[in-house]
């Protein structure tokens, strides 16, 4: 289940703006909460590809699949503090 090398720097620079984003949004909430939607609709897509994957059957690669779960749970946890 290869990415292209395309996709692998889209989803990059995506990471990268989400963060400058975020930074950003502590002080401009609008985009914060922007970047923290965009986040965590990047991360539903980590998940589910290494749903596909199969990474989360195999003890051995489930702990690093587990992080896009985790920054799931953080970025929307981060969008609704930012939009309370």
């Amino acid at each position: 289940m290869g990415l292209s090398a395309g996709l692998v720097r889209f989803i990059g620079l995506a990471e990268v703006a989400a963060t400058g984003g975020l930074i950003i949004g502590l002080f401009w909430q609008p985009l914060g909460i922007a970047a923290a939607l965009g986040f965590t609709i990047t991360m539903i897509g980590a998940v589910a590809f290494h749903a596909k994957a199969g990474d989360y059957a195999d003890p051995a690669t489930r702990g690093n699949a587990m992080a896009p779960v985790i920054l799931t749970a953080v970025s929307v946890a981060t969008a609704v503090t930012l939009g309370g």
